[in-house]
């Protein structure tokens, strides 16, 4: 029987949401479209793709079956549409990034690139590397950017686009030496304030000092909350650069810590649109 693809697309939406409302606010579609979607996919297939319950919807076993085999036959629609279009990259790519990338790396970027590419609409999604390689996997981004020491994911490729610097700062009237590198008891006395979970150099950093310091959030929350003389922070120098020549902020020596990179990541055996190839592109001759 012939069926129509915007019901797998509506499908897709609602498993990577877990929501119907969202997956409607996502596809621009009423939410009575999403679940007549639904419902006559299910009436195709023959059995329930989704477990209803108050906080949302999950798959069941035959659900995410059937969205596995969804993503590569919307995977084939797409390649086939855009193989025979010829014509200059268009459409959407989905970005995700780490919100310090988001922030102080990517405006300039995303300025060049939206004039290489004008044809194309991106959209950006600060998140830290474990939601975006997730959203990889689920096809629910197309490309990532992460600011880890090494990249260990077996199911994306990555590309490495040079070191980052990370400062530990401090507000200007600090006791603390600028002249060797901070001991963990130095950090500990003197209370760390951290981003959230899942920023790999803050999680370093929690692991120097004894007691579990408390998560404040964002990176300008962090930074004035240092001004404020709260504590130290671990951030991208490229974040605190305008603190550091204003004297807002000073920099001291941090204890060891790896050595970040960033990487452009991209699901493994997962094929791109020609708007995604020219983003990945430009990423990578933009960001090294």
């Amino acid at each position: 029987m012939p069926m129509d693809t915007r019901l797998l697309r509506s499908f897709l939406a609602v498993v990577r949401t877990g929501n119907i409302t969202a997956a409607a606010g996502e596809l621009t579609f009423a939410q009575s479209t999403v679940t007549a979607h639904v419902q006559a996919l299910e009436r195709l297939a023959g059995t329930r793709l989704l477990d209803r319950h108050p906080a949302g919807v999950t798959p069941t076993h035959a659900g995410t079956r059937l969205a596995e085999h969804a993503r590569q036959l919307l995977d084939l629609e797409d390649r086939m549409f855009a193989e025979v279009a010829d014509r200059r990259p268009a459409g959407p790519v989905r970005l995700y990034a780490p919100e310090s990338v988001c922030a102080y790396r990517l405006p300039s970027v995303l300025r060049e690139i939206t004039r290489r590419l004008p044809e194309v609409r991106l959209t950006l999604v600060p998140a830290p590397t474990r939601t975006a390689v997730r959203a990889l996997g689920e096809r629910q981004a197309d490309l990532a950017l992460a600011l880890e020491p090494s990249i260990r994911y077996s199911t994306v490729d990555s590309v490495d686009l040079g070191r980052q610097r990370i400062s530990l700062v401090a507000p200007p009237d600090t006791p603390l030496p600028r002249t060797r590198a901070i001991t963990a008891a130095e950090l500990t006395e003197a209370g760390v304030l951290l981003l959230e979970r899942g920023c790999g150099y803050n999680d370093e950093l929690a692991e120097m000092v004894a007691d579990t310091p408390p998560r404040y959030g964002g990176v300008e929350v962090v930074k004035r909350c240092v001004e404020a003389g709260l504590g130290l922070a671990l951030l991208p120098t490229v974040t605190v650069a305008p603190e550091l020549e204003a004297g807002r902020l000073v920099e001291l020596r941090s204890p060891p810590i790896a050595r970040y990179h960033l990487w452009l990541l991209r699901g493994r055996e997962q094929w791109a649109s020609p708007a995604v190839e020219a983003v990945a592109e430009s990423l990578t001759t933009l960001c090294t």
